[in-house]
């Protein structure tokens, strides 16, 4: 029974994270990090400023949390498009435009990598280069297991070019007015594209 109600104590303590995690996505994703306050997201969330500070010491530590939960999301996109095609290359390639799909999909959470984790703290900003080491090592392991398939120099520069080139294309993207920009169909193959014949030792055709 005492196991049954920690179970529940556990659950219940979880949930009012959550609440709180999504409501500061939605409001550092509209508003900003600066703008955004703790009593708004404690509204935002329908939650306490008690039950706010029994999760998080401050605001930058929930921020902090934020940024895990989204790389968290980020790779769990990235995953599932790799594991759906069994050929590297082709794997490579839907995990660039999976990921460019999702933030263009989600330009909140977008807003939020790209834009607001930039240089607010030297906690937040080791936590935002540690996201994106994250997604290039994992992308440098995929072209090292491959060496007769990939024609790189050097797999961890590649797999750097590969992750910062989907972020840049996005962030392009993002500020270009919607009416005068390509869709994001269009732009996430492109850059998956690119990305993917730049790697090839030899090159073939790459249109599903």
């Amino acid at each position: 029974m005492a196991y049954r109600k920690t179970a529940a104590t556990a659950a219940r303590k979880n949930a009012r994270r959550k609440l709180l995690l999504d409501a500061a996505i939605r409001l550092f994703g509209t508003h900003g990090y600066h703008s955004a306050t703790v009593p708004m997201i404690v509204l935002d969330a329908g939650s306490s400023v008690g039950s706010f500070y029994a999760h998080f010491r401050n605001k930058e530590d929930l921020f902090a949390a934020v940024l895990a939960e989204l790389s968290r999301k980020v790779a769990e996109v990235m995953q599932q498009a790799e594991l759906s095609q069994p050929d590297p290359v082709l794997a490579i390639g839907c995990a660039v435009e999976a990921l460019f799909l999702f933030l263009a999909e989600n330009p909140m959470i977008a807003r939020i990598l790209i834009v607001e984790s930039s240089g607010l703290s030297p906690r937040l900003e080791q936590i935002r280069r540690g996201n994106l080491e994250f997604h290039a090592t994992n992308v440098c392991r995929k072209l090292q297991a491959a060496p007769e398939t990939f024609c790189v120099l050097d797999p961890a520069i590649a797999a750097r070019c590969l992750v910062g080139a989907v972020f840049e294309a996005l962030t392009s993207w993002l500020q270009t007015n919607p009416n005068d920009r390509a869709s994001a169909q269009q732009v996430a193959r492109a850059v998956a594209d690119y990305n993917s014949r730049a790697i090839l030792r030899v090159q073939r055709d790459l249109a599903p």
